[in-house]
């Protein structure tokens, strides 16, 4: 009994060792799972997101207007946000570049993502080793290598997607920052703050929490590279800056007018932490409960046993984030008077928890819908609290119990993850339903434009039935037009030859029960969806 528990002291101790071959080892067995969970979705799933493909091609179109040198692509970016776009054009440069890198393919595109966002496991363990001892740090890094939020939200091109990338770079320089003396990381800070907006305007609320968190450090910052930074983050927004003003600031009017309505979804700002820490995987499938039930008779034996864990781990990640609210707060009402002197004497509690709850509270304040995807940027903060768990808590049986879950609890997630993906394969493939991922819409594209006859141009038309039809089936047939009008638009060579007219051939689409005739010329039949030639 004594040599088992030596011997189990002695593992603990080589894993907190950061120099030892076993927590090397371990580090890359996290980097190995966090790799193979990501491409599994990329090859099996084909980084499809039901809700998110629209965005996806309309980012997509916005790359090619920029490569085509349309006005509006080079200041003004894809996502949308109140009634206007999203300021300046980083986030297209990043679609434009991951084209170039992928040769034109917007599948290896997507393998580029998935690959980028396995490089994050590792840059996670990097920051949680800046806050964490090395046990704790190679805890973080394994549990954000395998929930399946973290890699739900690495696969895909859609704007949300880097958030968590570059919201790990922002946390290592700003703590860099509170930690060295005239740190040239402000630089860096400042820049990544400016750039992080163009991907997504959640960015914004995350500025007064910066700005606290260099008021109160007691660290001298390095004021020629903070000067500096600011004025690079200036410069970013140039292009924003010149194309409004030749355009009577209309996006930024847009902004400012648009998107007054108090939504009750604003209260997911408490939910979302908490089941991006849980293995619940939400509305993944597209089809709410009846989805998540079926995948659960299916893939685990019952949707009660699917079910049953989802709570417990509901619970488990709700006990974590309440016990490091908890003690943040305790901390705040000791030190409300002097709140540098929280800062640096509980730097990593409150360090964490400006970043975690001011901009959320401020959020809130918006009274807007908040998203679970919104929650990306501070992934790496959220993969923290797990440690600060087991740090804060006493020995008492809701700290034991999830110990003893962890291993069990692990082997599930990376279930559940290998199933969803292979059960989104057999989707793709199937009859049930129209899964419109990139190789998908392709495929359909190419069969498309055979059945059309060389130097035709062709489109897929949204007529009342596709308005009318159920929400799954009507997303993925706008998309498909979208994705058929821009390479038709920006991709497609026709023949100048004045002796071959180009002539235009319209398509329809249909949901294979409601295609009665079987002598139908179909240009495809498969996936539960007919498409034929407009008569």
């Amino acid at each position: 009994m004594k040599i088992s528990m030596l011997t189990k002291e002695n593992a603990i101790s080589l894993l907190d060792d950061p120099k030892s071959f076993m927590h090397l080892f371990a580090l890359a067995i996290c980097f190995g799972l966090g790799l193979w969970l990501r491409y599994y979705g990329y090859w099996a799933g084909e980084s499809f997101h039901i809700f998110a493909i629209n965005d996806e091609v309309s980012a997509f179109r916005v790359a090619m207007q920029f490569l085509a040198g349309e006005e509006q692509a080079f200041y003004l970016g894809q996502p949308n946000f109140s009634e206007g776009h999203a300021p300046g054009p980083a986030w297209t440069l990043f679609w434009v570049g991951l084209l170039k890198l992928g040769k034109g393919s917007i599948e290896n595109a997507l393998l580029f993502v998935a690959l980028l966002n396995s490089l994050l496991v590792l840059l996670v363990y990097v920051f949680a080793r800046q806050l964490l001892s090395p046990g704790y740090a190679l805890l973080s890094c394994f549990l954000f290598a395998i929930s399946p939020w973290p890699v739900h939200y690495a696969l895909g091109l859609w704007n949300p997607v880097p958030l968590a990338l570059l919201g790990v770079f922002l946390f290592i320089t700003l703590w860099q920052v509170t930690q060295f003396e005239h740190s040239r990381a402000i630089f860096w800070v400042c820049v990544i703050s400016a750039v992080i907006p163009h991907f997504h305007m959640i960015g914004i609320f995350y500025y007064p929490a910066i700005l606290l968190v260099l008021y109160l450090t007691r660290v001298r910052l390095n004021r020629f590279w903070f000067i500096l930074g600011i004025l690079a983050g200036v410069l970013i927004y140039f292009p924003y800056i010149m194309g409004e003003i030749r355009h009577d600031w209309e996006n930024t009017r847009l902004i400012l007018n648009g998107g007054s309505d108090f939504s009750f979804s604003v209260l997911k700002i408490i939910s979302g932490p908490v089941t991006v820490l849980s293995n619940h995987p939400g509305r993944w499938l597209g089809d709410g409960l009846e989805g998540l039930l079926g995948f659960g008779d299916k893939w685990f034996i019952s949707r009660y046993v699917l079910l049953g864990v989802n709570i417990i781990s509901l619970v488990l990640a709700l006990a974590i984030v309440t016990k490091f609210t908890m003690h943040f707060f305790s901390l705040c009402r000791l030190h409300w008077k002097h709140p540098s002197q929280m800062l640096d004497k509980y730097p990593v509690y409150s360090f964490v928890g400006i970043l975690f709850f001011l901009p959320l509270l401020l959020f809130a304040l918006t009274g807007h819908n908040y998203s679970t995807r919104y929650t990306i940027l501070i992934f790496p903060l959220i993969f923290i609290l797990p440690a600060l768990y087991i740090k804060l808590s006493s020995h008492n049986k809701l700290k034991r119990f999830y110990l003893s879950s962890l291993p069990w609890m692990s082997v599930f997630s990376v279930y559940l993850l290998v199933s969803f993906y292979t059960h989104m394969s057999y989707q793709i493939e199937g009859d049930e339903y129209f899964i419109n991922s990139f190789k998908k819409m392709e495929q359909i594209r190419e069969t498309i434009k055979h059945h059309a006859g060389t130097n035709s141009r062709v489109q897929l038309v949204i007529d009342d039935y596709i308005g009318s039809a159920p929400e799954r089936l009507r997303i993925s047939t706008v998309a498909m037009a979208d994705y058929l009008d821009i390479y038709e638009t920006y991709l497609t060579n026709f023949t100048a030859d004045s002796k071959t007219k180009t002539k235009t051939k319209s398509y329809i689409l249909r949901a294979e029960n409601d295609v009665l005739a079987e002598d139908l010329d179909a240009a495809y039949r498969a996936n539960g969806i007919v498409i034929y030639p407009v008569r």
